[in-house]
């Protein structure tokens, strides 16, 4: 035990420092500065195009920071990741089945047409099985404000690049293609010279505001021609301009 206590007094005296090396302390995030985050997240969104024919929004699931490292003597922060899911179909689910039916039906009783309510009510029944036993067609969109993926990047898979923005297919442990879109002008100012999508330096350097924005990373989870079509229609331009100091 006495030789233990030397080494826990070294890890307690070199605590500080640490702590230092983020900022020191946290910095709560207002609620002014977390909707301009979730308003970026939303420009991303926006920028990737309209989703592919046939698909619909059907999802969607925000994860925005509460606070931010700060080091209150430089007054500057340390930025944290805004990430959002946002899940796409094809076809029509269960409950906005359901919600059409039942306006027809109301539509239908109020006109006293009840040979239509008969109608409908068999049809019903009919759409709903056929439903069920469709498989429906899914897209993940991920967008993640300030993260670095770290990803190697395999030549053959590179779908398009551009000054400050990479496109390509990642390993998939699912029938899915899974595609990684990487936007920062600085790391990726030349893709052309890098193997590994590596956006840590510029983004582990202090930030004058909490709601900067330094690197932007999208992922595509889907079938194949689908999410590799979405991504070949993405404004790089409108995504690259989200990101500032």
């Amino acid at each position: 035990m006495r030789k233990a206590l030397p080494f826990m007094v070294l890890l307690l005296l070199a605590a500080p420092a640490a702590l230092l090396a983020d900022g020191g302390q946290d910095d709560a995030v207002t609620r002014e500065e977390a909707l301009a985050l979730k308003t970026g997240v939303k420009a991303v969104v926006e920028a990737l195009g309209a989703p592919p024919a046939g698909y619909a929004r059907a999802k969607e699931e925000f994860d925005l920071p509460t606070s931010m490292g700060v080091d209150p003597a430089a007054k500057v922060f340390y930025l944290r990741e805004t990430q959002a899911t946002f899940e796409f179909t094809s076809g029509k689910s269960g409950e906005q089945l359901a919600q059409e039916y039942q306006t027809k039906l109301m539509a239908a009783q109020a006109k006293g047409d009840y040979a239509e309510v008969q109608r409908l009510s068999t049809e019903w029944q009919q759409t709903m099985m056929t439903a069920m036993s469709a498989e429906r067609s899914k897209v993940t969109v991920s967008v993640r404000l300030n993260h670095n993926p770290y990803q190697k990047i395999d030549p053959e898979g590179v779908i398009w690049e551009a000054p400050g923005a990479i496109a390509l297919r990642t390993e998939s442990s699912d029938n899915n293609t899974h595609l990684l879109l990487a936007f920062d002008p600085k790391a990726l100012a030349d893709t052309k010279k890098v193997s590994l999508v590596d956006l840590g330096e510029f983004l582990n350097t202090p930030a004058k505001r909490k709601s900067a924005v330094r690197t932007i990373v999208v992922e595509l989870v889907g079938p194949d021609a689908v999410v590799t079509a979405w991504a070949g229609g993405v404004d790089k331009g409108k995504i690259l301009a989200l990101i500032a100091e």
